[in-house]
């Protein structure tokens, strides 16, 4: 079973380089040699890296650290609907009715990949707050490029 925990949060007011974020907290559940493990997880969209998504995985919160993967948007989007992604994350959603009430995300290496069982509807719901932030296709319009601009000139 995943619960949600803990409330949506997005912060920040208007602008192109305003910051804003939307963070999910739910439970995750590991899949590991036929045991379900539960892990506190959360998911971190910002405003200042339109294009990807954070996942934090936090095996001991009350120490408030986590192991972090980076992982496109877009991809966990596509993964509501059918199997997405190539190489060390993939996402599609869990056996059962079309529509159903999980999204498997596998992530690491062949010799070491670690599949999850996740919340779709939070998931749906943290994606829908995200597209509020930056709508689909408008994330190179945050993409603050000055520093790619300055390298490339020979300015950095």
């Amino acid at each position: 079973m995943v619960v949600l925990r803990g409330p949506w949060s997005w912060r920040g007011s208007g602008g192109v380089r305003e910051r804003h974020v939307a963070v999910w907290w739910t439970e995750a559940v590991q899949m590991r040699n036929g045991a379900l493990l539960p892990i506190v997880t959360s998911f971190h969209y910002t405003s200042r890296d339109p294009y990807a998504a954070r996942i934090v995985f936090h095996p001991d919160p009350e120490r408030h650290r986590g192991v972090s993967w980076y992982v496109e948007r877009d991809l966990l989007a596509a993964g509501m609907r059918c199997r997405a992604g190539v190489g060390e994350v993939q996402v599609w959603p869990a056996p059962g009715p079309p529509g159903g009430g999980q999204v498997m995300l596998q992530i690491g290496p062949p010799a070491g990949r670690a599949v999850f069982l996740l919340d779709a509807a939070g998931l749906r719901e943290w994606l829908a707050i995200s597209y509020t932030l930056v709508p689909p296709g408008g994330e190179s319009d945050r993409v603050d490029w000055r520093p790619l601009e300055r390298l490339l000139s020979g300015q950095a």
